[in-house]
């Protein structure tokens, strides 16, 4: 199922079924296994050709041969990027046969980066965070920054505790939280 909210940053490629994704198959069991072996394949294309992509590989997330897939809706200027941003999440033990659906349907350029990767890019001082703290003309000094750099933290924090909780399902999506 695409879901393609105009209010949400991504748009998001997701099992129609009410349980969470993190129950597919290949997904860890525990913060660390989802630390070690979690990741995505990421493509960069124009919107036009990415929306083609996300409905070729939809029957895969359905079926939960894919764990999910997101993408930016326009390209990521403030990080210097001129095309789209396509994430097709898997475990990494899982990540040959995955490649080779999305090579099926032409994806020739694409790299693999962990979350663990992520996460730390978003920590303060990591290298993502203070670009896009630059990028909107944040003050790296200012307490502005400082909160930003404390709330991603902590729904970093708060993620990885919902994917060990017993009781509670994560969300399907950090954006999600």
């Amino acid at each position: 199922m695409i879901v393609d909210k105009s209010f949400y940053y991504w748009i998001y490629v997701t099992p129609s079924e009410p349980d969470s994704p993190l129950a597919c198959y290949g997904m860890p069991s525990n913060r660390e296994e989802y630390l070690e072996h979690f990741g995505k394949w990421t493509v960069m294309d124009e919107k036009e050709n990415l929306d083609k992509l996300a409905l070729d590989l939809d029957p895969y997330v359905e079926c939960r041969a894919i764990y999910s897939i997101k993408y930016t809706r326009a390209p990521e200027s403030f990080f210097g990027i001129d095309q789209c941003v396509f994430c097709v999440f898997c475990d990494d033990r899982d990540r040959d046969d995955i490649w080779e659906i999305m090579a099926r349907y032409g994806v020739t350029l694409k790299a693999f980066v962990y979350d663990r990767q992520v996460i730390e890019m978003w920590q303060p001082g990591g290298i993502i965070m203070e670009k896009w703290i630059e990028a909107f003309n944040i003050d790296p000094q200012s307490e502005q920054a400082e909160e930003i750099r404390r709330t991603t933290q902590e729904n970093y924090e708060k993620w990885l505790r919902l994917i060990d909780s017993e009781n509670e399902k994560p969300p399907w999506s950090f954006e999600m939280i």
